[in-house]
């Protein structure tokens, strides 16, 4: 296999995963997110351009700040590396295409949904903006699209609006927009397989801790990790993955 594509894919990712670790502290604070430069959260010293090579300033300075030996979180290389993972496997898939630009362009916004629900349990709204008029451009490259497979995708967001009607409100509306807009990019038939994949998700990762008491009365699940993770793989290897899973249940 031909590796200059995914490689050059991974290395822009890596670079888009450093701005989107500003993005993702900035956008939820109310900071400008293209004016300042970059500082350490702990001495508020002003980062050199050598402190922000993607990845391998991290390893280089071995996880602590250059100035006050401050631990850097691993957040930071997390989402790089993940970004760049990402855009390494859009290359793979599609090759030096538009459609594999989209395709970055949405994991870069599934990213964003994913830390800033993390941190803050809630996804801004223009996220959900980005993934519409991805969907809108995705109408002129890729695969073709019905409107109607487009607009069943909103499927899995109106059954989650309905439970949280009947919830009271158990399902965050972040959580309901962003499977709604990313229904109407990638389709019925991406998007249903990702709304249980996501929930099984949040299975394995939640409930052990709630059986085990852990988990506080009250706690806000924050879906969007769980959502972006099941939509990232489907949009990437759907076709691949719900192959695999007809062949082991037909196997058993």
């Amino acid at each position: 296999m031909d590796l200059f594509v995914p490689g050059l894919f991974f290395i822009y990712g890596l670079c888009f995963g450093s701005f989107l670790n500003v993005v993702i502290y900035r956008l939820p604070i109310g900071m400008p997110i293209a004016k300042g430069r970059s500082l350490c959260p702990r001495c508020g010293h002003t980062l050199s351009a050598a402190d922000l090579v993607p990845l391998f300033s991290f390893l280089f300075l071995r996880g602590r700040c250059r100035y006050c030996a401050a631990p850097i979180s691993w957040r930071y290389p997390g989402v790089e590396a993940l970004t760049g993972l990402a855009f390494g496997c859009c290359g793979a898939m599609y090759g030096l295409t538009l459609y594999a630009a989209l395709l970055c362009a949405y994991c870069c916004a599934l990213i964003l949904a994913w830390f800033i629900d993390l941190d803050h349990t809630y996804i801004p709204d223009r996220v959900h903006l980005i993934i519409v008029g991805l969907a809108v451009l995705s109408l002129f490259t890729g695969p073709r699209l019905f409107w109607g497979e487009r607009l069943a995708g909103l499927g899995p967001a109106l059954f989650m609006l309905l439970l949280s009607f009947v919830t009271g409100g158990g399902i965050g509306g972040g959580d309901i927009k962003l499977m709604a807009a990313s229904g109407l990019l990638l389709g019925w038939r991406l998007t249903l397989p990702a709304f249980f994949l996501a929930y099984l998700l949040a299975a394995l990762r939640y409930l052990p801790a709630y059986l085990a008491k852990k988990i506080p009365p009250g706690f806000e699940v924050p879906m969007a990790p769980c959502l972006a993770l099941a939509l990232m793989a489907m949009a990437l290897f759907g076709p691949q993955l719900l192959g695999l899973y007809w062949n082991l249940a037909l196997g058993l």
